[in-house]
């Protein structure tokens, strides 16, 4: 009885060039350099178990025939299939173990043989040779769908500055100076206040910030009166922040705040009819504390807040003397001279709009579709997600151009910058054939499912080793800090956090969970104040923003049940807050600890959650993925790999009377020569 052999190999010629493409030509005796071909099951980091070959390989006779034919035909762009069978133990039958494409691009030739190198045709190949390529996708392509954008509401602000009698400015100190010498006790001396930027909602009204000029003012009805503030429209609640210090020669004077509010309707356009102003004093302080040199001093730390603000009313900032015939009184100021105007607009009136929004499965299928250059007509290589119950809203991305309301946007991102934002989010991905699936990581990690069982006489030896991939020492999660040209950047929460994970080792080793793609919403509303700027380029032009939306009749509004809130702002995006983005990965985290402990975040810190819970706590960590301890072992030649069903679950055996259980991390096969199979393992802790 001839017995067949245990490894049978094969090529198709695709192309049809030498024989039919549907014909398999045997080449198992044609085949050299058996040593260098080894099919390998591993995973990158925590994703789920990939296949790989490590391959060349040399041809010879007839096999080297057919290579040379193709290559003479079609030089580096032939095509050719090479198809690896085992024989099954008690039967002739074979089963297909791998196929894979030949890479013409490392053809080899001379008169003994060829040898040429093979491309994985499961996609791990075409994502690895371009998954950091930027493409530029026009979001027309990606079947846009539309987010009915409701505003953000952001504080308006402007910041002035008064004139320094201390500095080294002549002029500065003159204007910083008030004579209040023949000033009666009913009227004021306005101070000269410079405006230094002011930052308005377009939404929000025509409100005035502006420099404020020093002049004598009657206190009666005006027509006209200086100011450095005046609304347009209704202010609910209006904050001035003020750190200013002023001194006098007598202590008869007092700084005051005036709120001047028209008493008269505001005139039409073209009316010769003017406002009249009834002024107020809001706030006053007295100068009145002596100093060292002999004057009398205030130093003004504090807010003031002023409710129902009117439209057309002013605010000024004055000094006045109760005793007037002190001719030789003076006010200046010094040191302290910064204060700062803030408030909600009145945003009464204003439509939402939509903003195309794309479905992450529909970027991921386009980006595989640039990657393998494949027709979208008849595609073979598929990507899916699978969102499983990590969050109450799936994500939906958004180009920087679309908010800015560009009518050809684009949406700039990599293979590389998806699977890091997905994978921040707690999901990973595994490979099967042409298939390319996300999911959350712990469905990777399939501990329930027995993928082989080993008997204690089918392991040789056994090594047990520190997994020192996961022995980190601190953790950054979250999203790289963004230089606001705001102040309303302070309000943003959706930055960097990072953890502490009390582990001791001699060089730091950091954990990095950082999402490319953004979630600031401070950052999506000020983009939305460019529309219609299109010949501004904004340096957030390239960016990939995404949100948690719900659909709603046709329509995605914004998810909201869980909200973030700052000085009474309130902003989404709350369930992808970096302190939620711990909650999803902790059975990752807890690989390497128990607790993690809060040590610092690049944003403003004192965000709350709607939630109640607490952002900037420790975290407790009581599950892992698996335990940080690596299993090598080997295996006799005959034992065969895992099949693909159950890839992702454990690996149980025992040895020396000690039963282990583990998670596939690599195990390398050679089918072609009677070699040990070395396995490695993560431990999994038994129950």
């Amino acid at each position: 009885m001839i017995t067949k052999p245990t490894t049978k190999f094969a090529l198709v010629d695709t192309q049809g060039v030498v024989v039919d493409g549907a014909t398999e030509i045997d080449v198992t005796n044609d085949v050299g350099s058996w040593k260098e071909l080894e099919i390998e099951q591993c995973r990158e980091d925590t994703t789920g178990v990939i296949s790989e070959v490590s391959f060349p390989i040399t041809f010879h006779f007839k096999a080297a025939d057919l290579l040379r034919q193709l290559f003479q035909k079609n030089k580096m762009f032939a095509e050719a299939l090479f198809r690896i069978y085992k024989r099954a133990d008690y039967s002739d039958d074979y089963t297909l173990v791998k196929e894979m494409r030949l890479d013409f691009s490392t053809y080899k030739a001379d008169r003994n043989g060829v040898e040429i190198e093979s491309i994985n045709d499961d996609l791990a190949e075409y994502i690895s040779s371009q998954k950091s390529t930027k493409f530029d996708i026009p979001v027309n392509e990606l079947k846009p769908e539309s987010w009915d954008y409701k505003k953000l509401q952001l504080l308006n602000n402007g910041s002035f500055t008064l004139p320094d009698k201390s500095g080294d400015d002549d002029d500065q100190s003159l204007e910083a100076e008030l004579d209040m010498g023949s000033l009666s006790n009913e009227a004021f001396r306005s101070f000269t206040i410079n405006k230094n930027e002011a930052e308005m909602d377009p939404g929000g009204g025509e409100d005035i910030f502006q420099s404020q000029k020093s002049e004598v003012v009657p206190f009666q009805n005006l027509t006209e009166i200086p100011f450095f503030f005046e609304a347009d429209k209704k202010i609910n609640n209006l904050t001035l922040n003020l750190d200013v210090f002023f001194e006098s020669n007598r202590e008869s004077a007092r700084i005051v705040l005036i709120y001047a509010q028209p008493f008269t309707d505001r005139p039409q356009q073209g009316d010769t009819v003017k406002w009249r102003y009834s002024p107020v004093i809001t706030e006053s302080w007295d100068i009145n504390t002596l100093s060292e040199d002999g004057n009398y001093a205030v130093h003004i730390q504090e807010k003031v807040n002023i409710s129902d603000f009117r439209p057309g009313s002013r605010l000024m900032l004055a000094a006045q003397t109760s005793m007037p015939y002190y001719s030789d009184t003076k006010v200046w100021t010094e040191k302290c001279t910064t204060f700062e105007v803030t408030y909600f607009p009145n945003v009464e009136g204003y439509t939402s709009f939509g903003i195309p929004v794309i479905r992450p499965e529909v970027l991921l299928q386009e980006l595989l579709d640039r990657i393998t250059e494949q027709d979208k007509t008849d595609r073979k290589y598929t990507g899916t997600i699978d969102w499983g119950n990590l969050y109450p809203a799936s994500p939906m991305i958004c180009a920087a151009e679309s908010i800015r309301g560009f009518e050809e946007a684009k949406l700039h991102t990599s293979m590389s910058d998806f699977t890091e934002w997905i994978r921040t989010l707690g999901y990973e991905f595994g490979i099967e054939g042409r298939k390319l699936t996300y999911k959350p990581r712990a469905n990777f990690f399939e501990a329930k499912t027995v993928a082989l069982e080993l008997a204690a006489d089918e392991v040789a030896d056994l090594y047990i080793e520190a997994a020192d991939d996961f022995a980190y020492t601190n953790v950054k999660i979250g999203y790289d800090k963004q230089d606001y040209e705001s102040v309303n950047g302070r309000f943003e929460s959706n930055g960097t956090f990072e953890y502490t994970t009390g582990f001791k080792r001699r060089e730091e080793k950091t954990l990095k969970l950082i999402s490319p793609y953004r979630a600031d919403t401070i950052g999506i509303e000020l983009l939305t104040w460019e529309r219609g700027k299109r010949t501004t380029d904004d340096q957030s032009d390239n960016d990939v923003f995404f949100m948690a939306l719900t659909l709603h009749d046709g329509r995605y509004q914004t998810y909201s049940d869980t909200v973030l809130k700052e000085e009474g702002m309130e902003m989404y995006n709350a369930i992808y807050h970096p302190y939620r983005l711990v909650q999803v990965n902790k059975t990752l985290l807890g690989i390497s600890t128990s607790n993690l402990r809060f040590a610092s975040t690049n944003v403003s810190g004192h965000t709350q959650i709607s939630t109640g819970e607490n952002l900037y706590s420790d975290v407790e960590l009581t599950k892992r993925l698996f335990e940080p301890i690596s299993l090598e072992l080997a295996t006799g030649h005959f034992k065969d790999l895992p099949g693909p069903v159950k890839w992702n679950g454990v690996i149980k055996f025992e040895f020396e009377g000690v039963p282990y259980i583990g998670f596939i991390n690599k195990i390398m096969k050679n089918y072609s020569l009677e070699t040990e199979t070395t396995w490695t393992l993560w431990m999994v802790e038994q129950e």
